[in-house]
């Protein structure tokens, strides 16, 4: 992870604590209600989530918010929906 990246990262993980939306209102990347920031690292039509979330070499998708990736011991799912649970249930 990039310098730049990591600041980033940081700067949507603020803005998304601060919104704290429900599960089910989280908004998709390119909606109005998403920070422009968050379509540099996540598909459009994706949930804002998923800029936190990378696939590992092993295939499976992991956490990349601050806690996980930087112990490096962040759950592995093998969809990029289970993390982005982890997220709702850990960090958001």
């Amino acid at each position: 992870m990039t310098e730049r990246m990591r600041k980033d990262l940081e700067e949507l993980r603020v803005l998304f604590k601060r919104r704290s939306w429900r599960p089910r209102e989280v908004p998709i990347i390119g909606s109005p209600d998403c920070p422009i920031l968050a379509e540099q690292y996540g598909e459009r039509g994706r949930s804002c989530y998923v800029v936190f979330v990378y696939r590992k070499t092993n295939g499976e998708y992991g956490c990349r918010h601050e806690h996980c990736f930087r112990d490096g011991g962040g759950p592995s799912s093998t969809s990029i929906e289970g993390v982005i649970r982890h997220q709702h249930r850990n960090h958001f």
